[in-house]
């Protein structure tokens, strides 16, 4: 039986009927296959002239209904998100750990002006891992300048430049240029004054920062930098401060799934099929859900060190999911342990991502059946290769192109 009736089989099984292999094998199978894929086809990617114009599919439609009703998302924080708990307290209670940058003991304006510039251009670039910002900022202080970027096109490819951040500049450069102006316009020329101007109010200055997309600054994007301003111990906020979230990214995702904390009905689809993202964008708001549980659980541990906010375990989180729990390759058993001169070549604070056994600090949390478990993919919605651009009609061939 070819590898497609057998798929079949299994469909018809999970429908409660029976399906008549016999009747299908050898060329019958290839007019089956052929009408079988065309409706499949029809269903999950042509757009019919009776839907509505917002759908691409009867699927899009279908999918944006109940994507949540079939994933049953869940999150375990009476076992799981305690767990987890325990373990990050039995690590914060003797160390501190915070992000990892060399401000070089520029002022807080001057820092706060940096990562200001710096977060809003942090997708598909990371960084820590280039050259020092704070650096730069000493050779080049004019591109963290408001006013002098928000009128100047060649400081904002300077910066670019420098963060390696070549794709997307007809993006990147209006996020500069407006964020820049907002800045001069609200906050008198100055990232610092953001956080006085609300007052240390986390969701005042994350609904200051996203309310128009053209500043760039996504929720990811504002909490990353909010957190590093409190770990960088620049601002000190004075509300809402357990609504400062870890930051969700592929590497949190992975973590939160795979000790459980975070749980579905079944493996989470590939990005083909999450039509215009709703599995993502689902994950992204429960990952960071579930991780602020975490901290929630740790707070009811007696005599715990808990850092202020949820955002102050993102670092750990994300060195965790980078180092010790790859997609392909984990550091648990009965995977290998981490090799000694790996663990001696790394900094010290990611070194306590695992324990004295080599083995990553939840070994004995995840459970095995979750240890294959990955974090879903996005396909953009704008752009050549998004949704939009990738939608089809019924007579055939189209799609997402590269």
């Amino acid at each position: 039986m070819s590898n497609f009736l057998a798929f079949l089989e299994k469909l018809a099984q999970h429908c409660g009927v029976k399906f008549e292999v016999e009747k299908f094998k050898g060329n019958n199978e290839y007019e089956l296959a052929a009408n079988i894929l065309t409706e499949i086809n029809r269903f999950l990617y042509q757009k019919k002239a009776t839907l509505p114009s917002e759908y691409i599919s009867e699927f899009h439609k279908y999918w944006e209904e109940n994507h949540e009703n079939v994933l049953a998302p869940r999150i375990n924080h009476n076992r799981e998100c305690l767990a987890v708990a325990k373990v990050l307290e039995n690590i914060y209670k003797d160390n501190t750990i915070k992000v990892q940058l060399d401000t070089l003991s520029l002022t807080k304006e001057e820092i706060a002006n940096v990562r200001f510039f710096t977060a809003v251009q942090d997708f598909n670039i990371d960084v820590h891992a280039r050259s020092n910002p704070f650096e730069f900022y000493k050779r080049h202080p004019d591109c963290f300048n408001p006013k002098k970027v928000m009128n100047n096109d060649l400081l904002v490819d300077e910066l670019l430049n420098f963060l390696g951040a070549q794709s997307q500049r007809d993006k990147r450069k209006p996020w500069m240029l407006n964020s820049a102006k907002l800045l001069v316009e609200k906050y008198n020329s100055s990232a610092y004054a953001i956080n006085e101007t609300h007052s240390g109010d986390v969701l005042e200055i994350v609904s200051a920062l996203t309310v128009e997309e053209r500043y760039g600054f996504s929720t990811k994007k504002t909490h990353m930098f909010l957190r590093d301003m409190a770990d960088l111990s620049v601002w000190q906020y004075r509300k809402n401060v357990e609504k400062l979230d870890v930051m969700s990214d592929k590497n949190t995702m992975r973590v939160a799934l795979r000790t459980g904390i975070l749980q579905f009905r079944i493996p989470l689809l590939a990005s083909y099929l999450d039509v215009y993202c709703f599995q993502y964008t689902l994950v992204d708001r429960l990952n960071r859900e579930s991780w602020r549980r975490v901290w929630e659980e740790w707070g009811k541990v007696s005599n715990n060190h808990r850092p202020p906010t949820p955002a102050s375990i993102d670092y750990l989180i994300f060195r965790l999911g980078k180092i010790a729990c790859r997609p392909s390759k984990r550091i648990c058993p009965p995977e290998k342990k981490v090799p000694e001169k790996k663990l001696e070549s790394l900094i010290p604070q990611d070194r306590l991502i695992f324990r004295e056994d080599l083995y990553c600090i939840f070994s004995d949390v995840c459970q095995m059946e979750r240890k294959i478990l990955n974090a879903p993919n996005s396909i953009s919605i704008e752009g050549r290769t998004g949704w939009k651009s990738g939608k089809t009609t019924e007579g055939g061939g189209g799609g997402i192109s590269s």
